[in-house]
């Protein structure tokens, strides 16, 4: 058998013109040549050549083969791919690497050489035929950007209300769009059109196919988040539009006219731009792509999200894995922005995805990547996409990069019962597969992410993270830093299938450029989930019975048919101006949180299960103000909250336990009962006001003394240090974080309720983060609608419990007292419209009184 293997080979060989190499060592540089063989003194040029040469080489069972990449730039217009037949072993990998102390880049970028001329004004134009469209222009190694308006303002982080943000799109406009500035453009055809959703729920786009006979651009897109169904969900404010020669006005900017061969440069002033090095990122998405052997058949499935869209999924199925590669010290670099291709809805998360990244794996088993860099890359940095076992990304550096830094998602024909809008209609119980766990084994799992430093993904996509976790299993996020994000910098998009574990991770300044969201952010839409609001679950059966309540009186385990691995948060510093801390959002089930430091936004808990929260210190407040119906088995134990109390509000319909709190107060000598919170949640039996005694927290050390109270409530201290990258090279590049205490502590006096009554109803007005999060409104305004009888004048009138009344007769409602004057000046017999929130969407009412 050996003997028939070996002529293959070297009939391959033959054909190829590749000599035989018995050694497991390839050599590739730019200054080589793809007809030699790959050793030291006759290198190859391309590391795809190289690949080839180590393919058909005889492989050890029990050393190291190595490709060995010389210092330089390696320019590509396709993928570099590895397939099984590139396979190492178990102690005989196939490592990838850069030669030690030798600088290597691999990029798509390609070199232009251009004859530049001076065009009017400050800019300048060249002769350049290309096949494909230019994407991203980079002069002297500086990003240029598209001709745009508004023009862009480097990122910089700002204040805003005293909390921390960055504007999206580096710069937004509410006419830009607008049909006034686009009759200053001849032709915008071919512009793309950025805009964050009107709650700053992430992010939309559009491509601009032509003009309307009024002047209104006509354009395609909008699919790029699970949460859109309309141009009317986008910002007002933060809109950007870019690719319109027009707005070539500012240095930087740059166009393309392909129809006519011409590029035009409006260059920084310090570039000589005739000795300047021009590259140009073309519509190349990936790197490398390490890819297994699937089935020859694929799964389709038509997949339409909350954004109306129909995806087109065709999902396939493992046969045979690519195994035991290593890529080592490479940067990565130059590939192209993939937000018009980011389709797929992610099950009924708030997210869509583009099954790409500058390095692609799927399929494939005991990968490692390490001492790698990521920079200034178009979309996605890493994705391990379906099945793939044991991939693990160490001590590398992602920074400036368009989407999320890495990702893991497995695949949808993975999920029992999958649905992918938040108000899609729930599958019968009849039709319900009530087997745990995974459908197929197409999905990440065992992988991890330890010792790597990301910061400023989401460049140009909002929905974005650090690292992004969706469909997999047992994925570890460890000893990493994560800062200076649009939005989260660790999201779980699902309960399938659990067992994460996220520990000694470093997370600050994060949802910077959007809101109602968390530095750790997870949903959990799982098969049992149905949406709920701050008065309880709302979907009902035709008797009027809860439906969450009769699923789980009949199946007590569906909340963890999905999430039926627990997972563990731990040891971690978090901080998030714009939400929380730690956000468990709609329906996040079987999670485990302790040992953390929560030290800006606090911790929030929405409707779900099996959620034991203990020994945390957390800033501000502890957020429970969505209830299931008891038992959820829950628990709040042993907890340090600093500044404030819990956000709730109806306490007593939390389903879960809340017990052995210490409030924290400086200023409290003695050590009293939490007497106000007793009487408001019927719970807490134990909790105490006090001083606890911190070691010194402006030093981040919240340790508590040994005659702390905390300690009598089965508080236990734990390591305050370590957290984030270890190595010394990356904890090098982060910046210091400054702990700022809460200028307010509570005092154990409960506030009264801010409930007006009026004709049979109790309204409330919409002022907090906490409520706009419970209510899912876009803004922190109107009128709730927390309680209502049966024979209420407002109920008959079409009113609903839980209702948010934003506007009556298009005046706006702001607050309760706004509803309440508004209603009283309505005259009888006259026809009246109201809008409402009502589940998360607005509605249209017509009364007559």
């Amino acid at each position: 058998m050996f003997q028939v293997k070996l002529k293959w080979r070297l009939l391959l060989c033959l054909i190829l013109g590749i000599t035989v190499l018995q050694a497991k060592d390839v050599h590739v540089s730019v200054n080589g040549n793809d007809k030699q063989d790959g050793s030291l003194t006759n290198p190859v040029q391309s590391i795809q050549r190289a690949i080839e040469i180590y393919r058909i080489s005889e492989k050890s069972n029990y050393n190291r083969s190595y490709i060995w990449i010389h210092g330089g730039t390696y320019r590509i217009s396709q993928p570099i791919e590895l397939s099984i037949d590139d396979s190492g072993s178990k102690n005989a990998e196939l490592v990838v690497k850069a030669v030690d102390g030798e600088k290597v880049t691999i990029t798509s970028a390609q070199a232009l050489d251009l004859k530049w001329k001076k065009s009017t004004g400050n800019i300048y134009k060249a002769k350049l035929r290309l096949e494909e469209d230019i994407d991203q222009l980079i002069v002297n190694g500086r990003m240029n950007h598209m001709a745009r308006y508004p023009n862009f303002i480097e990122s910089s982080v700002g204040q805003v209300n005293g909390k921390k943000r960055t504007e999206p799109f580096n710069g937004g406009a509410s006419d830009a769009w607008s049909i006034q500035k686009s009759e200053e453009w001849k032709d915008p055809t071919g512009a793309y059109m950025h805009a964050m959703h009107r709650a700053l729920w992430g992010d939309i786009h559009y491509e601009v196919i032509g003009t309307k006979s009024n002047g209104e651009l006509e354009f395609i897109g909008g699919w790029q988040n699970n949460r859109v169904n309309s141009i009317s969900a986008v910002h007002k404010s933060y809109r950007m539009i870019e690719n319109i020669y027009e707005e070539l006005d500012a240095p930087g900017e740059w166009y393309y006219d392909k129809k006519n061969s011409m590029i035009y440069l409006y260059p920084f002033h310090d570039i000589d731009l005739y000795k300047a090095n021009i590259e140009a990122v073309l519509q190349t998405q990936e790197l490398i792509r390490i890819v297994g052997e699937f089935e020859p058949y694929l799964t389709k499935m038509d997949i339409k999200g909350g954004n109306g869209i129909v995806f087109h999924a065709q999902m396939p199925t493992i046969k045979k894995p690519v195994h035991h590669i290593v890529f080592d010290g490479i940067r990565f670099t130059g590939t192209s922005r993939t937000f018009m291709d980011n389709k797929e809805p992610l099950l009924r998360s708030d997210w869509t995805i583009c099954r790409s990244g500058a390095f692609y794996i799927s399929g494939a088993e005991d990968i490692i990547l390490q001492n790698c860099s990521f920079f200034q890359l178009g979309g996605n940095a890493l994705f391990v996409d379906g099945y793939n076992r044991r991939v693990s990304v160490k001590s590398s550096y992602f920074h400036h990069n368009g989407a999320t830094d890495i990702n893991f998602v497995g695949s949808t024909q993975s999920v029992r019962n999958p649905l992918f809008q938040y108000g899609e209609k729930k599958v019968p119980f009849d039709n319900i597969d009530t087997s745990v766990g995974p459908k197929t084994p197409d999905y990440p799992e065992d992988c991890l992410v330890e010792d790597c430093l990301m910061t400023q993904c989401g460049r140009v996509e909002k929905q974005t993270a650090g690292v992004n976790i969706a469909m997999s299993s047992r994925i570890t996020v460890r000893h990493n830093t994560i800062y200076r994000v649009p939005r989260a910098a660790i999201n779980i998009c699902d309960g399938c299938w659990g067992g994460h574990l996220i520990e000694w991770n470093k997370c600050f300044e994060t949802v910077l450029e959007t809101g109602d969201h968390g530095a750790f952010n997870s949903w959990g839409r799982d098969r049992f989930w149905h949406s709920a609001s701050p008065n309880g679950a709302r979907e009902k059966m035709d008797d009027g019975s809860l439906r969450i309540k009769k699923m789980i009186e009949r199946w007590d385990d569906a909340p963890l048919w999905d999430a039926y691995q627990t997972n563990i948060i731990r040891n971690n510093f978090w901080m998030c101006d714009n939400g929380w801390d730690v956000d468990l959002d709609d329906g996040s089930t079987n999670y485990e949180i302790y040992n953390n430091l929560c030290l800006r936004g606090g911790l929030k808990t929405r409707e779900g299960y099996h959620r034991n929260v203990h020994n945390n210190i957390i800033f501000n407040y502890y957020t429970c103000n969505v209830p299931y119906p008891s038992p959820t088995y829950d628990q709040f134990k042993s907890n340090i909250i600093v500044g404030d109390t819990y956000v709730s509000t109806f306490p007593t319909k939390w389903g879960g336990s809340l017990d052995y709190t210490l409030f924290h107060n400086p200023c409290f000598k003695e050590v009293v009962g939490a007497t106000s919170i007793q009487d408001w949640t019927f719970q807490d039996k134990n909790s105490k006001v006090g001083d606890a005694q911190f070691v010194a927290p402006l030093d981040g050390d919240f340790r508590v003394k040994s005659n702390s109270p905390a300690l009598m409530l089965g508080y236990k201290n734990f390591i305050m240090s370590g957290f984030g990258v270890v190595s010394l090279h990356l904890k090098e590049l982060v910046p210091d974080v400054d702990i700022i205490m809460p200028s307010q502590y509570f005092d154990n006096v409960r506030r009264g309720d801010k409930n007006i009554k009026y004709k049979g109803a109790e309204f409330n007005s919409l002022d907090t983060g906490s409520e706009q999060t419970a209510y899912g409104s876009k803004s922190v305004s109107g009128a709730i609608i927390t309680k209502i009888s049966g024979a209420s004048a407002i109920k008959r009138l079409g009113f609903q419990l839980d209702d948010v009344v934003l506007k009556l007769n298009k005046t706006d409602i702001v607050t309760a007292k706004d509803l309440q004057k508004k209603i009283s000046k309505l005259k009888e017999g006259q026809e009246y419209t109201a809008v409402v929130l009502r589940g998360q969407e607005e509605r249209t009412i017509k009364f007559k009184l």
